[in-house]
């Protein structure tokens, strides 16, 4: 059974406060997902996105071994043409931070979706084997086939579709807990 109420006291003194709990069976996983990151994302093939990653099945899988999620949100203003990747690298060290936390409070199963794709290497050598941060590397929700407007809608929270250029950005990590 997960304690909540240490991990929620974890959360806090590593300046997470934007989250909410949901279970595992309230992840949305959705083939057409993995397609958009196949046909569309300029990441596709980083070595923590597909088809570097397991299958569609697989992911589903996987989030069936969970019980407990926890929805991390970063909002921050940001021109969608020069994302700010030290953002994104402080962000990725800090829930790194979060999964080895939770781990040594004894759940060794945690497992966490980075809040974009990786990003920790300029000049990603596009595969996993020679990945030269193989265990900080993490994927993005996304990455796993989460259907990530729906999961976060069904959670209660706001996400929206950037428009314009300079705007709200809001961001998404997925802590898996069991």
């Amino acid at each position: 059974m997960v304690r909540k109420e240490k991990l929620n006291t974890i959360f806090k003194n590593l300046g997470l406060i934007d989250y909410k709990w949901i279970n595992s069976s309230d992840i949305i996983v959705s083939t057409w997902v993995r397609v958009k990151c196949t046909f569309g994302c300029s990441d596709y093939g980083l070595s923590v996105c597909p088809p570097n990653v397991p299958s569609v099945k697989e992911c589903r899988d996987f989030f069936g071994e969970y019980s407990s999620v926890v929805l991390f949100r970063f909002n921050f203003v940001a021109d969608k043409e020069n994302y700010p990747e030290d953002y994104s690298k402080e962000i990725t060290k800090g829930l790194l931070d979060l999964e080895r936390e939770v781990f040594l409070e004894g759940f060794p199963k945690v497992f966490v979706l980075n809040q974009t794709c990786c990003g920790l290497c300029s000049g990603c050598v596009k595969n996993r084997i020679d990945c030269k941060n193989l265990s900080k590397s993490r994927p993005s929700p996304e990455a796993f086939a989460i259907d990530v407007f729906s999961t976060i809608k069904k959670a209660g929270f706001e996400i929206n579709v950037i428009k314009t250029t300079h705007q709200e950005i809001n961001r998404y990590a997925v802590l898996m807990i069991e």
